[in-house]
């Protein structure tokens, strides 16, 4: 029974450090097509380009977690006249909260910046600038 206890951990350590695959989705969850939501995404390594997504869309970006070179994803969002750049993944924030699904789901909409591991339960992470 101890050897099981002193176990659990570093096999959760383990656990943690097997996972190097995740998938990042950016939905628009705005309530019209008014204006599109453009995005454009990268990282130290990437340029994934310019992407405008209207009503409902998203777009999805996958990769391999470095743990040497400690993986960052970042966007520039612009809906209207707001603008925002913040990170999408970073191996300390998202990398904890979406390993269990490999999915961090960000949803944007008038509100701010939402992300989720389920696309299911949402936490409010950022806002738009003024």
């Amino acid at each position: 029974m101890g050897i099981a206890q002193t176990l659990a951990p570093s096999a959760d350590i383990n656990r943690r450090l097997i996972r190097l695959k995740f998938k990042v989705h950016i939905i628009n969850g705005f309530l019209s097509n008014r204006k599109p939501l453009i995005i454009h995404c990268y990282s130290r390594d990437d340029d994934l380009g310019e992407h405008t997504l209207w009503m409902n869309d998203s777009f999805n970006f996958h990769f391999r977690v470095s743990l040497i070179r400690f993986t960052h994803f970042w966007c520039f969002f612009q809906w209207d006249s707001h603008y925002k750049r913040m990170e999408v993944f970073q191996l300390d924030d998202e990398y904890n909260l979406c390993f269990d699904t490999a999915n961090c789901y960000w949803l944007v909409d008038e509100d701010g910046f939402f992300l989720s591991a389920d696309n299911a339960t949402w936490y409010h992470r950022n806002d738009w600038n003024p």
